[in-house]
């Protein structure tokens, strides 16, 4: 009895003090267009079946019943809602911190990762400030003031080298080169506009979200990154099948690396989610068939998936717009898993 009640006792002082484990890392992934019926191809392993907690988030935004990527980024990134088009600003126009600009003023470390160019819609929603989309410009100068510690992505024809090294930056161009880094500020850069298509790229995504996390875990205080799996989207907008299979299996393999890494690392934090649905897309027939009802977004609420530290409390139904104050709460206070 007496061995029995020091093996409860221990057990009670482990949980007590894993329970107040802090949410030290946050891995956020976003499938752009990634309704639920774009998961159910997935054939084993689904790493989405392995969330621990489940919910789903409202899309809709200021201006539009469905929204576009910089509104649904916007949301998602600064908590707020926003018209369709506009990056970090309020309606009004007011400029929004997003997360990964507050937890970067408190110290931790961030990245972006993402198969599209840098200065797209939703990588751009997490530290650019402007009315338009399309103000390459203006987005990338927003870059070189307020972007992350290391980002991979496409986007060389708009970049300026000179810009990104006197923001601090050591500019490369391969994986072989981003995994020969070891600190700093680093800007990989993979394609002259957007990434290629999956299989095409290879394992650039699921390589540069381990050389990112690699670099960024450095930092005792933590750190934020951002994934997008932003193709899933063009997929959806072509009613293309076989492009969005393999673009829904490429972000599998990354939440794969991402729930493995915070199984070895407790104080990690992953979410996955989406900004829209594109495509109406339906699942039908034993061969699980995609089939599409517009080349459009659609207004739909899509799935939110959740693992390790903190995962519990992104389950149920709620805003987009609830994600920035609900990582800012968990990254300053003791959570259990």
């Amino acid at each position: 009895m007496k061995r029995i009640f020091i093996i409860i006792a221990s057990l009670s002082m482990f949980l007590s003090v894993y329970a107040n484990e802090p949410i030290k890392n946050v891995i956020f992934i976003i499938g752009d267009g990634m309704g639920l019926n774009q998961v159910c191809t997935l054939e084993s392993p689904n790493h989405f079946e392995r969330a621990e907690y489940i919910g789903l988030s409202k899309t809709y935004s200021a201006s539009h019943k469905v929204t576009d990527s910089a509104a649904g980024g916007t949301a998602l990134a600064c908590g707020m809602k926003t018209k369709n088009g506009m990056l970090g600003l309020t309606p009004d126009s007011l400029p929004q911190n997003s997360v990964l600009t507050i937890l970067q003023e408190k110290g931790f470390s961030t990245g972006i990762v993402a198969s599209c160019r840098i200065n797209h819609a939703t990588p751009a929603s997490y530290y650019a400030h402007q009315p338009n989309r399309n103000m390459d410009a203006e987005i990338l100068s927003d870059l070189y003031k307020n972007g992350p510690d290391v980002f991979v992505a496409g986007g060389n024809k708009l970049l300026s080298i000179d810009s990104l090294q006197n923001a601090g930056y050591t500019y490369v161009n391969s994986i072989a080169d981003l995994q020969k880094q070891e600190k700093g500020k680093i800007a990989c850069v993979l394609a002259p506009e957007d990434m290629p298509a999956a299989p095409e790229r290879g394992n650039d995504i699921v390589l540069g979200t381990a050389e990112a996390i690699r670099l960024l875990e450095k930092n005792p205080k933590g750190f934020f990154l951002m994934i997008e799996g932003s193709q899933i989207d063009w997929a959806g907008h072509g009613n293309n099948a076989e492009y969005m299979k393999a673009e829904v299996e490429d972000i599998n393999k990354v939440i794969g690396l991402c729930m493995d890494y915070a199984d070895n690392n407790p104080g990690t934090l992953v979410i996955i989610t989406a900004d829209h649905e594109t495509g109406g897309t339906t699942v039908v027939g034993e061969e699980k068939e995609y089939k599409y009802s517009t080349g459009n977004h659609t207004g739909v609420m899509v799935p939110v998936y959740s693992y390790g530290s903190g995962s519990e409390n992104f389950s149920g139904i709620f805003e987009n717009t609830s994600f920035k104050d609900k990582i800012l709460n968990l990254t300053d206070k003791k959570v259990k898993k």
